[in-house]
């Protein structure tokens, strides 16, 4: 279930000035280990210690691979690869790494059964009735009661 908060635009000056849009709320973040455990407890062979090391082993390869500019594919998942930040320069040849080069980010594109319109077929949405990142206040029920598919 995705919770969603509510949120009014207050930009002035904005076309869209009062107006309202959702929001995701996030109920908790999962680290490589609190992962593994979950992953531990889907019937798998595997203990937690040996997921987590292969995630953690898998992390540092996806790294290394896309810092030499290759992309990485998880099926279902998505492909992650390198970005650029950059400056403009007036001519080819005012353009320097250090100067035009702000910095590298990752990317990351869905794929298969994580694309959007996956995603947005299999969501139910409810509205979060407090915003509290990190706590558990997203789980609380909707105030119109209900559950919604976008």
């Amino acid at each position: 279930m995705l919770h969603y908060r509510l949120i009014q635009n207050k930009m002035a000056g904005s076309e869209n000035y009062g107006k309202w849009y959702a929001m995701a709320t996030l109920n908790q973040t999962y680290d490589l280990e609190k992962l593994a455990e979950h992953m531990a407890n889907h019937n798998t062979p595997f203990s937690k210690g040996a997921i987590y090391g292969v995630l953690t082993d898998m992390v540092k390869c996806i790294r290394e691979l896309v810092l030499d500019g290759n992309a990485v594919k998880i099926p279902n998942l998505a492909i992650f690869s390198a970005g650029l930040t950059t400056k403009l320069a007036k001519t080819r040849k005012d353009f320097t790494v250090t100067e035009n080069i702000k910095s590298v980010r990752l990317r990351s594109r869905s794929t298969g059964n994580f694309t959007r319109a996956e995603l947005t077929s299999a969501a139910q949405m409810q509205e979060a009735s407090v915003y509290d990142p990190g706590g558990t206040a997203g789980q609380s029920s909707s105030t119109d009661g209900g559950t919604t598919k976008p």
